[in-house]
């Protein structure tokens, strides 16, 4: 059976596949989508998915670390968008991540997502108090009169992108990266002489075998000829 929802990350597969979606991250990141018309500096990346399928598969902390690398090269470039976006990010796949560790299962998968996307977007909100003032010389009303027409929506949809696409790639994705476990952790008998376990498939032919033997010694016996009695009616 594969080792699912257990992925090692030391494997040199899934490190082979984190790299990979490190790339991919840091490729998206320069991806930038206006969403609003009537707030164009607002722009989704998807940067975002990659973080959260990461978390998915990996874990939180994990998920996290793909987040950060992904905008290290935007550091230079956009600083204060890295920064935001960093942050919002790391919101999303710890809350993501660390509930679907707890209750691996769709539904706590789902539960994740939902909690991701209510701290992704909390964060994002108080970080444009913040950024806002600084990037566009905005005044603390003018970023309240954008909350609801502009940074709220923006937000919940940003994450929504996120976290929805990310599951439904993962179990895909986590079939497809998911290994064999040994035999010992299936809790099958190993055969030592063949260095395999025992399979079904060979125990068959096997029980056949025996089966064929008993009959062959059965009608041995009932072949044989009688014991013939002397006078005395010993044999």
């Amino acid at each position: 059976m594969a080792n699912l929802g257990r992925l090692n990350i030391r494997s040199p597969k899934q490190i082979a596949a984190l790299v990979i979606l490190v790339m991919m991250a840091m490729v998206l990141s320069f991806v930038e989508l206006p969403i609003l018309p009537q707030a164009p500096f607002l722009k989704y990346d998807p940067s975002g998915v990659i973080a959260a399928l990461a978390a998915l598969l990996y874990g939180p902390w994990v998920g996290s670390a793909v987040a950060v690398l992904a905008w290290i090269p935007r550091l230079v470039t956009d600083p204060l968008g890295a920064f935001m976006n960093i942050l919002a990010s790391v919101a999303l796949v710890i809350a993501m991540g660390s509930i679907y560790r707890k209750r691996p299962s769709l539904g706590g998968a789902v539960v994740g997502a939902v909690a991701g996307i209510a701290c992704a977007t909390v964060v994002s909100i108080i970080l444009n108090f913040v950024v806002m003032p600084i990037y566009q010389g905005a005044a603390f009303e003018d970023i309240v009169s954008l909350i609801i027409p502009a940074l709220l929506p923006f937000n919940v949809a940003k994450s929504c992108v996120n976290g929805g696409v990310a599951l439904v790639a993962y179990r895909r994705l986590e079939v497809l990266l998911a290994e064999e476990e040994p035999a010992g952790e299936r809790g099958e008998e190993p055969d030592f002489a063949a260095g395999l376990p025992l399979r079904d498939s060979d125990a068959a032919p096997i029980s056949a075998d025996l089966a064929g033997r008993d009959r062959d010694d059965a009608s041995c016996e009932s072949a044989s000829p009688p014991k013939r009695f002397g006078r005395t009616g010993r044999p």
